[in-house]
C-alpha cells in the first residue's frame, strides 16, 4: 500500500513539473486601453466638465471615453485583447465596450482603421448608418460621414449590418466596398484613401521594425503586453535578484542616480482615480502593471505573469491594470504619494481587479498607518500647489524632508478635499499636459456622446458568440444595382473655444467627402519656428540666413517645447550664402521634459510657403541661454519647517 501511494505521489509531481504553465487563480479586472501615439491635436471629453482637454501619448483609456482628433490630428489605439484603431483627422470615436473577447467602438464622424490581432476578440465599430463585424486577423476601413458610410476591407472578410434594414453584407479585400446611408446599400470602387492608407504602412513599419528587437522582455512579458517588449530592451535590463527567498527575474531601467517611479509625468483623475501619466518611453507597462520593488538600493519591476512558469521565478503578481499603485499622504501644504509595496493594498474609487484592490465605499472606515508601509522613506512630496501645475515632479519635488518631519503627515486612502483642499474646484485635475489647446469641438458633436450614454451606463455586455448568432440570423443582403450611395462627407468642427457654445446655424461649417481629405493641413493661424542644429557663418556684417523646407513633420503634442529639426534640406544654388545642410539623423525630443523657465513653447504646424518660395528665418549671431530652473519656494519652505527647533 505505501508503494502504491509513493508510487503515485512521483507521478503527480513529474506531472506537475512536465506542465510548462500553471495558471493564477484571480478576480476579474478592467479591460483598459492605451493611447500610444499621436500626431497633431487629438482631445479627449470630460463629462464632469462638459469640456475637451489636449491627449497625450499613453493616455488610458476605457469605456465610455470620448476622442476627437482635429483637422491635422491623428493617433494610434491599442486594447490588450488584439483590438487596435487608428484615427485620421476630423474623426470622433466614443469606446461603448471593452472586454477580453468584445471591443464595442462607435465612429461619430471621420475615417479609423481597425486591425484585429487577437485571436477570440471580436471588433463591433458602429455608426449612424449601421455597424461592423471584424473577426481575428482581419483589417478594414471604416469612412463615417454625416450622410453616409463606406465599409472597405483591407484583410480578410467583415460583415457590415445595415442599420434600418437590419440585413448583412459580407465584404472582402480586394472585392467592392460597402456605401450605405439611411435607407440604402450599394457598392464602392473599393479603394482606400491614398494618404490615409500611407500613414498606416508607415506605423506597421515601425511595428516590424521594433519586432525584430531582440531580447529577453518578449519572453517574460505577458502576452497582450509583448508589442512593447522593445521599449524595456532598449531602456534597461533584466537581472535575477534575491527577494522573499529565491532569486526573482526584475527589471531596472537606466535611469539617473535617485530616481524612483512615480516621479517623471503627472497625476490626472480619471474615473474618479488618480492616474499616472508617464513622461519616460518604459512609464506606461511598468505604472500600470505588475509592481515596483526597492532592492539591493536600487528600484526593480516585477511584471505581471498569467500563469507560473517552471523554471522561472517571478512574483506572483497578476495581470491587472491599476491607474497607480500607491497611498497618499498629506500634511498642511504639502501632499505626497508612497509607491505600495508588493502584496500592500492599494484603494481606489473604482474596483480595477485583482486581490490587492479596495474600493472604496465608506472612507471613514479606512485607518492607514503610514509607519507600516514599506516604502514610507522613499515618499515623493511636492507643494499641493504643484500637483496639478506640472509634467513631471523631478524639479519641485521635496528632497530634504527628515524622519521627523515624516511622523507629521497623514495617511490618506485617496485624493480628496481634506488631502487637497481645492480638490473637487480645480479643473486642472482633468489635464494630461499644460499646452493649451487653440481650437475645440464646437457643441454640436456632443449630441452623439448623448445619444451613446444610455448604451454606456446600460453596461449589457454583448460576447462575441453572441455578436457571430445574431449576424448569422439576420438575411444577406444584395448591394443595389440601380443607385449609388453618395460617398460619405464630414464636417470640420473645430473653432475657437469662444465659440463653442455658438448656435450651429450661426456658424459656416465647410463640408468635404472624406477620401482626399485626410491628410493634414498645414495651419495658417499658428506659425512654428523649426531652427537647424548648423548654421554656416555668414560673413562680416550679415545676419544668418537660414532656408527651411516647405514640408515640416507635425511635432507630437506631448513634446511641446522641443526644437524640430528637418531631416532634409535643399543645398544651396551657386551664388547663394547661408545655406543649411542638416544631417538626416538628428537625435529626437525626449517626450514630455518638465517645464523649464527660458523654454519657448514651438507650436506643431507651420503653413506651407507660396509655390516656389522657401521661408526664411533671420536667427541672431548671439543667443542669451536660458537661465537654469529656480529652486521651488515650497523646498525652501520644507527645509525651514524639518529643522530642528
Amino acid at each position: 500500500m505505501k508503494k502504491c501511494v509513493g508510487l503515485l505521489a512521483c507521478l503527480f509531481i513529474l506531472a506537475v513539473l512536465a506542465a510548462p504553465d500553471l495558471s493564477i487563480a484571480q478576480t476579474s479586472g478592467i479591460e483598459v486601453g492605451r493611447v500610444y501615439h499621436i500626431e497633431g491635436d487629438v482631445q479627449r471629453y470630460v463629462p464632469e466638465e462638459k469640456d475637451w482637454v489636449a491627449v497625450v501619448r499613453d493616455v488610458p483609456f476605457g469605456t465610455g471615453d470620448t476622442f476627437f482628433a482635429s483637422d491635422q490630428g491623428r493617433a494610434e489605439f491599442i486594447v490588450p485583447n488584439g483590438s487596435w484603431i487608428r484615427t485620421g483627422s476630423s474623426t470622433q470615436i466614443e469606446f461603448i465596450a471593452l472586454d477580453t473577447d468584445v471591443t464595442e467602438i462607435d465612429v461619430a464622424a471621420g475615417v479609423a482603421r481597425f486591425y484585429n490581432k487577437g485571436d477570440k476578440a471580436i471588433i463591433k465599430a458602429t455608426s449612424p448608418f449601421g455597424y461592423v463585424l471584424a473577426y481575428p486577423g482581419t483589417v478594414f476601413d471604416f469612412y463615417v460621414g454625416e450622410n453616409s458610410v463606406e465599409v472597405v476591407a483591407v484583410k480578410g472578410t467583415v460583415t457590415f449590418v445595415h442599420a434600418a434594414t437590419e440585413t448583412q453584407y459580407d465584404v472582402s479585400a480586394g472585392s467592392p466596398s460597402i456605401l450605405a446611408d439611411q435607407n440604402q446599400v450599394s457598392s464602392g470602387d473599393g479603394g482606400v484613401d491614398s494618404d490615409w492608407d500611407r500613414w498606416n504602412k508607415g506605423r506597421e513599419d515601425f511595428w516590424a521594425a521594433k519586432a525584430m528587437v531582440r531580447g529577453p522582455s518578449v519572453e517574460y512579458l505577458p502576452p497582450s503586453l509583448r508589442y512593447d517588449a522593445y521599449t524595456f530592451e532598449e531602456n534597461g535590463r533584466w537581472e535575477s535578484v534575491p527577494y522573499e527567498g529565491a532569486n526573482r527575474w526584475f527589471w531596472t531601467p537606466v535611469v539617473a542616480p535617485g530616481w524612483s517611479p512615480f516621479t517623471v509625468g503627472r497625476w490626472t483623475d480619471w474615473y474618479g482615480d488618480q492616474t499616472w501619466i508617464p513622461a519616460e518611453p518604459f512609464g506606461y507597462v511598468t505604472h500600470h502593471y505588475g509592481n515596483w520593488v526597492y532592492v539591493r538600493g536600487r528600484w526593480y519591476w516585477a511584471p505581471p505573469v498569467v500563469a507560473v512558469r517552471v523554471g522561472m521565478p517571478f512574483l506572483n503578481v497578476g495581470f491587472f491594470f491599476n491607474p497607480g499603485r500607491v497611498s497618499w499622504i498629506y500634511s498642511g501644504a504639502y501632499v505626497g504619494w508612497v509607491p505600495l509595496a508588493y502584496g500592500e493594498t492599494y484603494y481606489s474609487h473604482r474596483y480595477w481587479g485583482g486581490p490587492h484592490n479596495v474600493a472604496v465605499t465608506n472612507i471613514t472606515q479606512i485607518n492607514i498607518n503610514i509607519r507600516n508601509y514599506a516604502y514610507a522613506n522613499r515618499a515623493i512630496i511636492v507643494n499641493r500647489d504643484h500637483f496639478y501645475d506640472v509634467n513631471s515632479y523631478r524639479n519641485v519635488r521635496i528632497t530634504n524632508v527628515t524622519p521627523g518631519a515624516m511622523s507629521r503627515y497623514h495617511a490618506a486612502p485617496i485624493i480628496n478635499n481634506t488631502v487637497i483642499g481645492s480638490y473637487t474646484t480645480n479643473r486642472a485635475r482633468y489635464n494630461y499636459t499644460n499646452t493649451a489647446t487653440m481650437e475645440k469641438p464646437h457643441n454640436a458633436v456632443v449630441n452623439r456622446i448623448r445619444d451613446n450614454e444610455m448604451t454606456v451606463q446600460r453596461g449589457k455586455k454583448e460576447t462575441a458568440p453572441e455578436l457571430e448568432r445574431q449576424a448569422r440570423s439576420m438575411r444577406q443582403g444584395t448591394p443595389a444595382r440601380d443607385v449609388r450611395v453618395e460617398e460619405p462627407k464630414i464636417t470640420n468642427y473645430m473653432v475657437r473655444p469662444a465659440e463653442v457654445n455658438r448656435p450651429k446655424s450661426e456658424m459656416k461649417f465647410q463640408q468635404i467627402k472624406i477620401k482626399g481629405a485626410l491628410n493634414p493641413r498645414p495651419s495658417a493661424t499658428i506659425p512654428q519656428v523649426v531652427i537647424p542644429q548648423h548654421v554656416a557663418p555668414a560673413a562680416p556684417g550679415q545676419s544668418k540666413q537660414v532656408v527651411i523646407p516647405q514640408h515640416i513633420a507635425p511635432a507630437r503634442p506631448e513634446t511641446p517645447n522641443q526644437i524640430m529639426v528637418p531631416e532634409h534640406v535643399a543645398p544651396a544654388r551657386p551664388g547663394q550664402i547661408g545655406q543649411v545642410v542638416v544631417p538626416e539623423h538628428a537625435a529626437p525630443a525626449k517626450a514630455n521634459q518638465p517645464d523649464r523657465p527660458g523654454q519657448a513653447v514651438v507650436p506643431q504646424y507651420t503653413a506651407p510657403a507660396a509655390p516656389g518660395q522657401s521661408k526664411q528665418v533671420t536667427i541672431p549671431e548671439h543667443v542669451a541661454p536660458a537661465k537654469p530652473p529656480q529652486k521651488d519656494k515650497a523646498q525652501d519652505e520644507a527645509g525651514r519647517l524639518d529643522k530642528p527647533k
